[in-house]
């Protein structure tokens, strides 16, 4: 009994070997794939720090933005150029004194050329408007100073203005004039590529806004800016005369003399002489052929009269 009990515990331990040695352990787990890397997307941002939500000047058909700058005379431009270096007599300090020490010497200097632009801008405003002239001249003079005065473009306005100052400053008075558009073009260039970059961050930003799902609502185009005030045209001074003078009445004896004789002179006309007797027949005597129409004649309509009368 003891032997048969031994020989059934050996074939149990035999089954349960082969049993183990036929069953195989599962495979391991496959290796847990790290999630893709997060990468930050970055909101673009105005750039300059400059506020959002900014209306843009409208373009024009050149491609630059309307600014109170443009289809202006040279007077008013010359005037425009003042305006803008005053901006930056009082803006520019965080980079130095020299634009108002610029600005001081330039009126000092070219005191006589800018008050006849002064003076020709007024005549402007006073034909061309009456009593509103001086009103319509300050509206336009407080857009031009707060155009210059956009807080984004001053770091990039005042090395220009700064340039421009020292130019002005190295030219006679007489050659100010014809300067002025080319000054006001150079002064007016920070403001047209702090336009165009904010327009681009616009663009930017909408992209932005549709690939990564942005809360907030971005308005590609704000509402632009309504036209600048124009100017009037350049009016001539008062007590301007136009001469009647032509040019060749106007060239004097020593110039005349100066010109070359034609090689081959034309021959002068035969005199006409009158005939030996008998009076000179005149012409012929005026008859009218239409009726007088000199004094207004008054038509009188009579008055429409009812049923009833």
């Amino acid at each position: 009994m003891l032997v048969t009990r031994r020989f059934y515990g050996r074939i149990s331990l035999v089954s349960l070997a082969v049993l183990a040695a036929c069953s195989t352990p599962p495979p391991p787990p496959p290796p847990v794939t790290p999630p893709p890397p997060v990468v930050p997307t970055i909101r673009p941002v105005p750039p300059n720090q400059a506020a959002e939500g900014m209306a843009l000047p409208t373009k024009a058909e050149d491609g630059e933005y309307l600014t109170p700058n443009r289809g202006i005379t040279s007077n008013t431009a010359l005037w425009h150029v003042r305006m803008a270096l005053n901006v930056a007599a009082l803006n520019c300090d965080k980079f130095g004194d020299v634009a108002r020490s610029q600005y001081n010497q330039i009126l000092a200097v070219h005191k006589t050329v800018l008050n006849a632009a002064n003076a020709a801008v007024d005549r402007n405003y006073r034909v061309a408007f009456g009593r509103s002239g001086i009103g319509s001249r300050e509206q336009l003079n407080t857009v031009v100073y707060n155009f210059f005065a956009l807080p984004p473009v001053v770091k990039n306005f005042c090395p220009v203005a700064v340039s421009v100052g020292a130019k002005m400053l190295t030219m006679p008075s007489d050659q100010l004039l014809a300067y002025a558009p080319e000054a006001l073009k150079e002064l007016e260039k920070p403001y047209q590529e702090f336009y165009a970059a904010y327009a681009d961050y616009l663009r930017r930003l909408a992209e932005w806004q549709s690939r990564f799902g942005g809360t907030v609502t971005v308005v590609v185009s704000p509402t632009p800016l309504p036209p600048p005030p124009r100017p009037p045209a350049e009016v001539p001074p008062e007590g301007w005369r136009p001469s009647s003078t032509s040019a060749v009445q106007s060239m004097t004896p020593a110039s005349t003399a100066a010109v070359p004789a034609p090689a081959m002179a034309a021959p002068a006309p035969a005199p006409v002489t009158a005939p030996a007797s008998g009076p000179i027949a005149g012409p012929p005597a005026a008859v009218r052929t239409l009726p007088d129409n000199s004094a207004p004649k008054l038509v009188v309509q009579p008055l429409p009269t009812t049923a009833g009368e």
